[in-house]
């Protein structure tokens, strides 16, 4: 989705711009959770800055929904499958060792969900994180 607003501010290599919040559009967008004034008619995204747009440029932003959904159906489908292998491993662990199934399968699925957990926390922190944030695309009137 490509939307158009204003540069508020600049910092290192982000930007953050307001854009205008028309409420059809707003509960569709997938940076909903990621803007400021999700609740007003205007709202501030964080987008990643290569032109070097300053404060005061209008600019076009450029939201990665494709990218947004691909992390989301790894993210929770990553949780899902450990936790129903983490039960499961837990419940014929405890058929071999003669232990409570209950507890055992509930050791299996807190292991799994810690070991998914690292590894999406891992996942998303290399360098991954910045092809999710919205961009600038092109700046459309340079500002004063």
């Amino acid at each position: 989705m490509r939307d158009k607003g204003l540069v508020v501010s600049t910092k290192d290599d982000f930007a953050q711009v307001e854009v205008q919040c028309f409420i059809e559009s707003c509960h569709d967008c997938s940076a909903r959770s990621l803007c400021v004034g999700q609740d007003k008619k205007k709202g501030i995204l964080v987008a990643r800055n290569p032109l070097e747009a300053q404060a005061g440029d209008e600019v076009e932003v450029d939201i990665p929904e494709t990218k947004y959904n691909q992390a989301l159906i790894l993210l929770f489908g990553v949780l899902l499958a450990a936790a129903i292998l983490g039960m499961a491993a837990g419940y014929f662990l405890s058929l071999l060792l003669s232990l409570s199934s209950s507890m055992a399968s509930f050791s299996g699925l807190l292991l799994a969900l810690l070991i998914a957990g690292g590894w999406l926390f891992r996942h998303f922190h290399k360098n991954r994180r910045h092809h999710l944030y919205p961009k600038i695309t092109s700046i459309l009137k340079r500002g004063d």
